[in-house]
């Protein structure tokens, strides 16, 4: 009699059935001692066939010799009953929209940009008929649905180690960011930055300088020929000759770390043509999530420039190249519009 109920063997059946087998029972008995359909049984048989060999002597001379037996595996046919579950489901979502597969496999692979930027770019700016949710597009990926995606094409970061938190041994050269007005810190004003640099190579003298706006996390990247207080000094020099009058009302302050690069906060708030320019503030030490906008956008970065990579030969366009990919970044925070729009908004405003 067949067991009622059963629509799909177990794994444990299929064990039994491996055990059956091998013991040279027929079909038919194997159905009634497991009390299922005969044709269950020789559809599991294709299903875990496979070539076994088996090593035999012959009587005469002794010689060893082996012969492929017919024989079957319960892993084999588990594995092939679980490549079928994913086949079942609804119709993909993307159907034979080629021109929308293209897309998303060139901004992830060429431009870098992450899945869920890429589902949002597409529905704010209605690139494609088709839309498809964050979470089917990592599916889809994870299932090898697109064709040149893997997810190690995907810009995973890594946990990083803990740490016992050194404690500070003096306090900042310049302004505390205790004193800092607290409507920095909501991100509800323009022209409030950070500053940081990001090192290259070990032995190499070349850094970036790189400053990050608060409220539209704008990017602007200087390449220095070292880490020293007159190189950071010239940097800011350059963005007032570049905004002109416009620059107090841009850069209103600054907020910087305690390395020796930033400890001449004078010559960074002094202006080229006349008094004060804009104000510093120092973070505790060895807090670097009193600049978490800057150590964000330093992951984007360093996805195009990992660590241990030499700046030196980089030249000014590259370095600009970078920027402009940081910027025009699409983000989730932004309803997936790019910094780059948001400072130009604010610019306008001005």
């Amino acid at each position: 009699m067949k067991l009622k109920g059963t629509k799909n063997l177990t794994y444990t059946q299929r064990l039994q059935l491996e055990y059956y087998f091998n013991q040279k029972l027929t079909r038919q008995q194997i159905a009634d001692i497991m009390h299922i359909g005969i044709a269950t049984v020789y559809r599991e048989f294709r299903r875990g066939r496979y070539e076994h060999k088996v090593r035999t002597i012959t009587d005469c001379v002794g010689d060893r010799y082996y012969k492929d037996e017919i024989r079957y595996s319960a892993d084999i046919a588990q594995a092939k009953y679980e490549l079928g579950k994913t086949t079942h489901g609804p119709q993909l979502k993307i159907e034979n929209d080629f021109e929308f597969v293209r897309y998303v496999e060139k901004r992830i692979i060429r431009d870098h940009i992450s899945p869920c930027a890429v589902c949002g770019e597409i529905k704010r700016n209605k690139l494609f008929k088709t839309t498809i949710s964050k979470t089917t597009m990592y599916r889809y990926i994870s299932l090898g649905i697109f064709m040149n995606i893997s997810m190690s094409d995907l810009p995973i970061g890594q946990r990083k180690k803990k740490y016992r938190k050194p404690k500070a041994k003096r306090p900042p050269k310049g302004t505390s960011i205790e004193k800092r007005p607290k409507e920095i810190a909501e991100r509800n004003t323009f022209g409030h930055w950070e500053m940081d640099c990001v090192i290259g190579k070990q032995q190499t003298k070349n850094v970036l300088l790189v400053l990050t706006e608060r409220l539209t996390r704008y990017e602007i990247i200087f390449k220095m020929p070292n880490k020293k207080t007159s190189s950071v000094v010239k940097c800011v020099n350059k963005l007032e000759y570049r905004y002109g009058k416009r620059f107090r009302k841009i850069f209103k302050s600054i907020t910087v770390d305690n390395g020796s690069e930033f400890s001449d906060f004078k010559g960074i708030e002094q202006s080229i043509y006349k008094g004060k320019r804009v104000t510093v503030y120092y973070c505790h030490p060895y807090t670097s999530c009193e600049r978490g906008s800057n150590e964000r956008i330093n992951r984007d970065i360093r996805r195009l420039l990992s660590k241990g990579t030499d700046i030196t030969p980089y030249t000014n366009e590259q370095i600009q190249a970078i920027q402009d990919w940081v910027n025009d970044y699409p983000r989730a925070m932004f309803e997936y519009a790019s910094s780059a729009v948001k400072f130009a908004e604010q610019l306008a405003a001005i």
